[in-house]
Parts: C-alpha cells; structure tokens; sequence
C-alpha cells in the first residue's frame, strides 16, 4: 500500500558561510545530496570535510560550481533551488566531463568490427522487446561510424550488457529506483566497454517508466568512448529525458563526437543529426508558432522555445516534458482564445489542446476540416481573434476556416501572394496585438490584418525577435548565450524568501541581506506597497510598519511594529507555503484534508502530511508567474488551480490560483471542491466528459456537506490504484500488468478476491468471495451470468470462507483456517477433511 506524504512547505536556506542551511534535518538531507552526488560525479573527495568552515574557498563549493557551470546553471557555488533539482533527476551513473569529449584518456577501440552479449534479461519487458531495444541501440552509432556490431552467445564479448542490483562488484553499486539508471565502461580490457542496467528501474519500450532503448544508446556511447555532453538536446546529456523510439534521431553534437573517435560512415551521404535551437542565431528557423494565454511558443523538431510576456528569460524545453502525448516536429498550430484551444498540426493530423491538456480522442484527421484529399500537410496558421476566422497556409495558397460555422470558407484556397503582399510560403504564424506575424525561413513579417496588405520590406524583422536570451560572455556561465538555459521542471515551494529594506529597522543592527530578507517576505505575504528609490528594493515604511504588526499579531509575537530578533527569526523559519490570505490557516487545513479524505476513502491510499523535507503532493497558492512552474496562472476567473500528474519534480504538485477568491462556502471558489479535482489529477485521473463527475473540467458549486463522488470518479480511481491481478506466463510477469479485478467482470462493489482456481477439465474459474463465488469462462474471457451463487450449491460441504483453493488430480482442495477438504467435483462431495499442513508430510 502506498503512502504519500503531503507538504505545504519546503525551504531551504542558504548560509553565508557555507552553501547549506543550519536547519539541522534539512540540513543534513541537503548536505548528503549534495555531497552524494559531487563525489559520484564531480570527484569530491570524500576526506575532505566539505562542510566545515575553510579559511580557503570550500572543496564542496568548487566542486558545486563545475556542476554548476556544466549544466548551464547560475555559478553561484551554493546548491541553490535548480542546482538541487538537477541532482534529483534521473540519470547517468558515469562521471560527467565539462565538455562533449572522449572519457578520460582517449580510450578508443582498436578495432571496428565489435561482439556484444546480453548476459541477462529483465523480466520487466519481453526477450524479444530487450533484443530489439539493444539492436535499435546499437544501430544508434553504427549508422553513423565504420562499426559493427556482432551478438555472441556463451563467451566473452566486447561489450557486455547486463541487468544488475544495488552492489554487483564493479566498485559503482547503484543506489535503487529513480536515481542512477545505468552506467558503462569506456573501451578496453576486463570490464571496458561493459553496460549495466539497473534492475530495479522500471524499463519500458514505451513512454511509461524508462525506456531501455534511450538509454541503452545513451550508455553505449560510453562504451565506445564518449563522455557526457553539456548540450541539453544530445543523447549524452547526463539526465534522462524520453523521446518515441520512433522519432529518434542522433542529435548532430552526439554524431561530431563519435566521428571525432571512429571517422564517418562508409556511406556516400553523410547522416546529419537535429541542433539544439539557439535563440540569438540568426539563421533560426521554425516549424511553427501559437500563442497560448499569453505566451509564444516557438516550435523546433523536438524542441519548443516559450516566451512568457512577464518573464524575461526564454525557456527550452522538449515538446514530451510538457506534452508528452504529441509528436515532434510540429508543423503548425494556432490558439482559439473563445474556446481557450490551441490546435496542433503534424502531417495529415491534428490534435486539440485545452488549457494545457491533450483533448481525448486525438489525433484525428485534417479532413474533418473540409479539406480536399490532395492536402497532405497543414505548413501554417493562425486564428484572427476579431473575426472569428482561421487561416491554413499550404504551399503556397491558404485556406479560410470558420470557427463559428465550424466549415471552411467558399472561394478559397486563394494564393498567399494575392492577399498578403510579398509574402510567399509560410513556414509558421500566430496573431499578437492586432498584428498577424508570418515566418518565412529566418524572417518574421508582421501585418496589420486586412483583406490585402503589402508588407514593406522594413518590417521584415529576424526570427529571434520577440525573444530575450542572455548575452554572451567570455567565461562568465550564467551569462553564456550558446544555448537556451534548459528549465528543470520541477518546482520547490520556498517561503522563507523575505526581507525588508525601509522600515523601522536599525541600520548598524540588522544588514542589507536581513533587510532584503524582510521586504520580501512582507511583499509575498502581507502585499507591502513599494516605493521608488535608488537602491531598487526599499518600501513603504508606514505600510511596512502595519504589515509587520500584523505578522506579528498572526505569530503570537510581541507587537513592536519593529523588526526585532524574534521576528526576524520567524521569517527565516520554514513555514507553509503561502496560506491564502482569504480563508484562516484553520479552513484551508479543513478543506485540504477533506479534498484527500475523497480519494482515500475509495481507494487503498493513505495521505500523511508532513512539515518538513520533500513529499509526493506539494501544495501551494501562486499568481500568474510562479517559480520554475511551466503553467503560468492568468489572473481572476481564469484557470482556478493546476496539478501535475504522478512523478518526479512536479509530479503530483497541486498550484492554486491566489487571484481566485477562495472560500469555504458557495461565494467566489470552494476550495474543497477545486483541491479535491485538483487531487485527481495529482493522482493520475484526466478530465472526465461526465458532467456530473468531479473531474469534470468546469467548475460548479456543491455543498461540501452534500457532496457525492461520481460513480465515473471512482470507476477512474479505482482503475488506478483498485484492486488489481497479474498474470504470469512461466516464470515472467506478462507485459500490462497489474490490471483492475472490475476488468474481470465484477462489480464496482467487489473490493477483493479470497481465493480461484481454475476446472482445467471444463476450462471455467471459480472465484470465491465470503460466503459466495463467481464463475468466468477463460474461453470467452467473460463472467458467466446468474453468478455470483451461495458456494454451497456447487461445493456442498463447503461452509466456510474459503482461504485458499487449487486443483490437483481432477480434485479440489479448500483451505480455511488450519483444515482444508478434499472435494469431487464430479461426485460433489467432500472426500476427506485435512489438516492444511498435511502437505508438508508433518
């Protein structure tokens, strides 16, 4: 039975004299990752007590700034919030490199003809499903070096894979699910070249889980004597990130630096892999672009650039991080903002985005867009918000689609040229202030919408417009422009981020980081009014005054209406993250705590809240944007709250609106109805098309003290974490499994099975539950009707629950308790009654 761990708050605060906290147990959790993970991947040496006081720079911070700096982070030599959320991702168990190099040494083949063997096997995936993972991945490097590679049986190869547990005597032990996830050796001797696979990983040949064959090619590139890539689009980026086996392609920085080692493919043309966009090159093109709730999206092969007008950095992330249900490649797509939609075109279909889910159903033929057969490929479009109309460009005419009608318009398509100046083919466009922008190749043109506009030539802008990237630098890495920094998407709810500048403090007693320290937290938590001043960060002093006597007032301190110790120690504590200011911390524990009571009580799962560290449900009130999250919230009567389905980073966090006006009542939003919706979500549940169902996407009011889970809810749930069966073929637990018993044919009301066995002679399974049992025909793979039956009728002489059952011999043995009986199923009778460890010769 799973257990999760709720938190309302996290922080982590940072010394000045040594980058950890002195809260002594988050301290002490921080400090072991850190240090795990410098010593594992950035040799830290383990005697060199990296947590003391040093008169010199500290060993630890050093080794935190190459981590830093190599993964494109601010160098701020403290484990800051994204430098600990690299740390928790999955990855790569071999040390990473500052740059795309060769391991250590140089260390190559020597040959190009190589063997490989799979020493073992996971039982998680089928032989056949691993062998063509290990193919597709070996193909991976072959495609674009001389190299061959050779399946061996019964001897020693040149690269051996294997699947292994914790400490398996190559001095790497890996460290359990979810951290380290394989590892390689570089060329040579003995254990050079070797693989090992993490047993205890899930692997999958899909998205669920890790996909064996990305990280198979990942690993194997180790073997032939690469080491990890800063470029976050290669395959030899150190964490992992998946991709369908069926879209990959070798990123170009991955082929450079194995042709750097091995030469080019005995191939007349040479292979050439996808580039990591880089926002300031001038060059860039795109697939496409939409805007959605304010945002650009700026969509490359398998990337997508997102550019929020409140934010001034640009943030690159792969299209499955935030989609995992859409293809790469994106060709084209525009946003409804009526039906808050966004469209997403690739070859002949489509797929319908609401908010920032994928709708059910999907993908689905452009020709339910009127369409003629010819159409194979939508290159560009874009909603014009005035009229209601879109426009699909293809090749070199477009399209007009009614939104209302839902139909295309008659007289088209027409030529692009004849209605929108000099623009020819379009590759991407999106609306923004009245103005439609058409990209062509590298350059951008801008038109105020009419039926016919020439563009003069000095509107034509570059691609990169409308984007903000840090300028480049010689040597200082937060400033370094050769990529987009990667966002991690994982958020860490902080609160303990306040400070204050000009009011009643005193200067000489408390210091320019204390006084920050105060601002901060007054400006997050109490909404102090600013005002102007050189320093950029002072407040208003009356106002600051009022807002800290009512802090105090809220913590039982004593009401000086001054920045005191005792205060100022209050707001370096860790504290829940933001209690909106609507409702008492009372109501929102209330409200909270009977949101998960709605899940719990039809589903084996416990909730347990805690108050420190790290837990699977992170819950926090934010506006528009708020931290590393990658949906932003869009003020009053908009999008309520977000949650992120079950994982890692964010999985399972729940983000509400503090915009909103949350109540405990049918006045603005109930909270307890929103969080309990939101909790779905948290726990794997989509949007329901049942509008009487809780996840439902829309909100609607329901007395709390009335409020009924939906018989669709809980079908969903249970599906999820019900009851569940495996099947096994030998020895092997078939691929699918576990699966809901209702998927058996029972009632919703069946919570259990007390014990089956199948009649081989009659090909029938009996299930018995209490006092009855239920009888299925493996044949049809269905319930047989008018059961379930007293087991009496058909077992006389069986009045007990049964425990335990199985067939031997044409016989039936029950269990209850310390007896069993021997029953004739011909005969039906009971033969014999035993003692239940009669078996055991006793």
């Amino acid at each position: 039975m799973k257990t999760f761990a709720i938190l309302l708050s996290l922080y982590v605060a940072i010394s000045s004299a040594f980058p950890v906290a002195p809260e002594a147990e988050d301290e002490r959790k921080t400090l072991q990752l850190v240090e795990n993970y410098l010593q594992n991947f950035y040799d830290l040496q383990k005697d060199r007590h990296p947590h003391l006081r040093s008169g010199g720079e500290n060993p630890l911070a050093v080794k935190l700034k190459e981590m830093q700096l190599f993964f494109g982070l601010e160098v701020t030599g403290k484990p800051d919030l994204d430098t600990l959320e690299v740390m928790k991702k999955p990855r790569c168990g071999v040390p990473d490199v500052e740059q795309y190099a060769f391991t250590p040494g140089n260390p190559k083949w020597k040959r190009n003809n190589l063997t490989y063997r799979i020493l073992n096997y996971t039982p998680k995936m089928r032989r056949a499903d691993v062998d063509e993972a290990v193919r597709r991945a070996l193909n991976v490097w072959s495609n674009v070096t001389p190299l061959t590679f050779q399946k061996v049986e019964g001897e020693i190869a040149d690269i051996m894979i294997s699947f292994a547990y914790r400490d398996h005597r190559d001095n790497s032990p890996f460290d359990g699910p979810n951290g380290q996830l394989a590892h390689a050796f570089q060329p040579g001797e003995g254990l050079g070249g070797d693989v090992h696979m993490d047993e205890e990983e899930a692997w999958t040949k899909d998205g669920r889980g890790y996909n064996l064959f990305i990280v198979l090619a990942h690993e194997l590139g180790h073997s032939l004597g690469l080491s990890h890539s800063n470029d976050p689009g290669a395959l030899m980026y150190p964490t992992y990130s998946y991709t369908d086996p069926s879209e990959f392609r070798l990123p170009q920085d991955d082929i450079d630096g194995i042709q750097a080692i091995y030469g080019r493919a005995n191939a007349a043309v040479q292979p050439t892999g996808p580039i990591t966009p880089e926002a300031c090159d001038p060059n860039l093109t795109f697939d496409s672009i939409t805007t959605l709730r304010g945002e650009i999206f700026f969509f490359k092969g398998r990337y997508m650039l997102r550019k929020h007008p409140e934010r001034t950095e640009t943030e690159l992330n792969f299209i499955s991080l935030f989609w995992p249900r859409l293809p790469s490649g994106i060709q084209a797509a525009y946003e409804n903002v009526e039906t808050d939609e966004i469209t997403i075109f690739k070859e002949d279909k489509y797929w319908v985005i609401r908010g920032y889910d994928v709708l059910p159903g999907y993908p689905k033929p452009i020709y339910r867009f009127g369409f003629p057969k010819t159409v194979k490929r939508v290159n560009a479009a874009y909603n014009d918000e005035a009229t209601g109309k879109t426009y699909f460009f293809v090749a070199d005419r477009y399209w007009r689609y009614d939104e209302n009608k839902k139909s295309m318009d008659h007289g088209y398509p027409r030529k692009i040229v004849s209605d929108f100046g000099n623009i020819g083919r379009v590759d991407a466009a999106f609306q923004k202030d009245g103005l439609s922008l058409k990209s062509s190749g590298a350059t951008l043109l801008p038109e105020q919408f009419s039926s016919a506009i020439k563009v003069p030539k000095s509107f034509q802008l570059a691609s990169n417009y409308r984007r903000h990237m840090e300028q480049k630098a010689d040597s200082s890495p937060a400033k370094t422009g050769m990529r987009v920094k990667m966002k991690a998407l994982s958020l860490w709810l902080v609160t303990c981020t306040a400070v204050s500048g000009a009011l009643p403090i005193h200067p000489e007693k408390y210091n320019e980081e204390d006084a920050k320290l105060v601002q901060n937290y007054l400006n997050k938590f109490y909404a102090v009014e600013p005002v102007p001043d050189e320093l950029g960060w002072k407040i208003n002093a009356e106002s600051a005054a009022e807002k800290l006597q009512k802090m105090q007032r809220f913590f039982g301190l004593k009401v000086t209406e001054k920045l005191d110790n005792e205060t100022l120690e209050m707001m370096k504590k860790p504290r829940i993250v933001n209690y909106t200011p609507d409702m008492s911390k009372e109501d929102v524990d209330k409200a909270v705590e009977k949101a998960f009571k709605v899940w719990s009580a039809v589903t084996p799962l416990i909730f347990t809240r805690i108050h420190k560290g790290i837990s699977d449900i992170m819950i926090a009130f934010g506006t528009k944007v708020h931290g590393h999250c990658p949906r932003y919230f869009d003020g009053p009567l908009g999008v309520l709250a977000h949650a992120f389905p079950p994982g890692t980073g964010l999985g399972g966090d729940v983000h509400f609106d503090e915009d909103e006006d949350w109540t405990t009542g049918s006045a603005g939003f109930n909270l307890f109805l929103v969080a309990a919706h939101e909790f779905g979500h948290a726990l794997g549940l989509s949007h329901s098309n049942d509008q009487r169902a809780l996840m439902f996407p829309n909100y609607a009011y329901v007395s709390p003290s009335e409020f009924p889970l939906s018989p669709d809810d809980i079908s969903g749930i249970q599906s999820i974490y019900g009851n569940k069966f495996w099947v096994i073929s030998g020895y092997q637990v078939l691929f699918g499994y576990p699966k809901n018993i209702n998927t058996l044919g029972f009632p919703k009301g069946v919570k259990k099975v007390d014990a089956a066995a199948c009649n081989r002679n009659t090909g029938k399974t009996y299930f018995f539950i209490g006092d009855k049992y239920w009888r299925f025909d493996e044949n049809s793979q269905s319930m047989e009707k008018v059961y379930p039956r007293p087991t009496v009728d058909e077992f006389p002489g069986i009045n007990q629950r049964v425990d335990a059952v199985f067939q031997q011999k044409g016989l039936f043995y029950f269990f209850h308790g310390s007896k069993q009986w021997e029953f004739d199923p011909i005969a039906k009778k009971v033969i014999r009654e035993m003692k239940s460890n009669s078996w055991f010769n006793c």
